[in-house]
């Protein structure tokens, strides 16, 4: 009788040891299925977390926690699994660097793709695993590192990530080729900032390069525009799978605010033309995307920067032109403020109710996100124009008596009030722009210096232009202590008040200070002598 019997008889118990021995082949089997599924449901399971909208820091943190977990239980785990997990892995941690410009996390993404890049065999198979979406991902990751390092070296790394994407795709992807033109103005922008010698060509080269991506963005937007309708709409079965690679028209107009905004850096600032050009490319932005706060604000930024330096343009455009432009630019904000439930008018009352110390504010309602941010760009531009063109805000002596009663009256005070709004709704907006516009050399004279002080009903003495400079400084402090100053300070802007020691203070770094202090208490001690 052989051991192996498979009669379904009950063997005797001689049988029962030799089937032992031949189970552990069949539970084996079974172990490594039930493996290999636990690690596909563990994968699957991460995968739907990273579908959703948006991804936590602690969702992160968790994925990051099972997938290490993942790959220590499972040592002999297959290559493509590894590859799964990681890219996952660096998914994960790539998003969230990106929405908190977190260089840790970042650097901690291009970790998990070097991983990745490890594993593969060869070129071909590292294009496979990880696709345009992961070298873009990882392009992403090393430009955050980029700009924090201030490494050229890293930043050249990423792009060349990210035209390592465009490769694999084919280069036909809208997104794909979106996102390179994108880094590529971020390079250039990298380089700008650093200000060293010899980087002023290599910026414009990528700010050149990024332009002609976005030559080839039009050009991949036509085609789809231009195809039969039937292929424009797919079938209701592939229709999720499609919509990732239809290109919308929101998605031109991002593509078209980019070109404006690198049209913009590379035009010829004494070319009237080549600032008409970039106008237009703003305005199709927009028309393209009408609800698009970006485009308006970048806008707004680009002309305020023009009008300052309107002296490069020469006689064009007039100040009647300017005034016209502004204009425009402003009956935007206002449509676009009563869409997000905001009267423009209601600056006026907002600084009445704290000029006059009203202790009986209305409750606000919740306000929509974008309105503060509109109010600071549009007092931005509006404070520029202002400083541009002062005598459109210097009153007459017939329209002073008509100021007094009516502080809504004058473009200056227009432009404080929308600023002074846009700090009420939020603490760090506002007030670098007012701290700017209070500290134009154009606003020393006495003249102008009465606008100042009927901002404010209180101040009824004016005392040539210290009005002007108390202001002034009161603003900048208080940018500077909600940590405004970090991103847009310039002191060229402030040439008026380079030798007050509290601007110095502010100007200088850290380790200046003490000497400032010194300087500044001295100055105390001769005023109380």
């Amino acid at each position: 009788m052989a051991p192996t019997s498979r009669t379904p008889k009950r063997p005797r118990a001689v049988s029962d040891d030799a089937a032992l021995s031949k189970r552990p082949k069949h539970d084996k089997a079974e172990a490594e299925a039930a493996d290999v599924a636990a690690v596909d449901a563990e994968l699957a399971s991460i995968n739907a977390l990273l579908q959703e909208e948006e991804t936590s820091q602690k969702q992160t943190w968790q994925i990051g926690k099972r997938v290490k977990k993942l790959l220590e239980a499972h040592e002999g785990l297959a290559e493509a699994k590894q590859l799964d997990a990681y890219f996952l892995w660096g998914t994960a941690l790539a998003r969230l660097a990106s929405l908190n410009e977190d260089p840790t996390l970042a650097d901690a993404a291009a970790d998990k793709f070097q991983q990745m890049l490890k594993l593969t065999a060869n070129e071909d198979a590292a294009d496979e695993a990880l696709g345009p979406v992961g070298f873009s991902l990882w392009g992403s990751a090393l430009l955050i590192v980029a700009t924090e390092t201030r490494s050229r070296e890293v930043l050249d790394q990423s792009l060349a990530k990210f035209e390592r994407a465009v490769h694999v795709d084919g280069g036909t992807t809208f997104e794909t080729r979106f996102q390179v033109a994108k880094a590529l103005k971020e390079g250039g922008d990298l380089l700008a900032f650093l200000q060293q010698q010899g980087r002023e060509r290599a910026k414009l080269q990528y700010y050149s390069r990024a332009l002609q991506v976005c030559g080839k963005l039009e050009e991949i937007y036509k085609q789809e525009e231009a195809k039969p309708k039937e292929e424009q709409q797919p079938d209701e079965a592939d229709e999720d799978e499609e919509d990732d690679d239809k290109v919308t028209a929101q998605d031109f107009a991002e593509a078209k605010l980019l070109e404006a905004v690198l049209q913009g850096l590379l035009e010829d600032p004494a070319s009237c033309d080549d600032f008409h050009r970039t106008l237009a490319l703003y305005n199709e932005a927009i028309e393209l995307n009408p609800d698009s706060a970006e485009a308006l604000m970048e806008m707004t930024n680009y002309l305020a920067a023009r009008c300052l330096a309107k002296d490069t343009l020469g006689a064009k455009p007039t100040p009647e032109e300017w005034a016209k432009l502004f204009d425009e630019l402003e009956a935007r904000y206002k449509q676009m403020l009563a869409e997000a439930g905001f009267d423009l008018q209601e600056c006026h009352e907002i600084c009445r109710r704290k000029d006059d110390h009203d202790q009986e504010e209305p409750e606000e309602e919740e306000i929509d996100e974008r309105v503060p941010h509109l109010l600071n760009t549009l007092g931005k531009g509006l404070a520029a124009f202002v400083r541009s063109f002062p005598q459109e805000a210097k009153p007459s002596k017939k329209q002073k008596q008509k100021l007094k009663k009516s502080a809504g009256g004058a473009r200056f005070t227009h432009a404080v009030e929308v600023l002074r709004s846009a700090h009420h709704f939020h603490d760090k907006l506002g007030g670098y722009y007012l701290a700017c516009l209070y500290a134009s050399p154009v606003f020393e004279d006495e003249e102008v210096g009465f606008l100042c002080s009927i901002v404010h009903a209180s101040t009824s003495i004016l005392m040539q232009n210290s009005y002007c400079f108390q202001q002034c400084r009161t603003w900048l402090e208080t940018a500077d202590s909600y940590g405004s100053l970090e991103d847009e300070f310039d002191a060229q802007e402030f040439t008026t008040m380079h030798e007050k020691p509290w601007f110095k203070r502010l100007a200088q770094p850290p380790e200046q200070i003490d000497d400032i202090d010194d300087e500044d208490n001295a100055n105390d001690e001769k005023d109380d002598a």
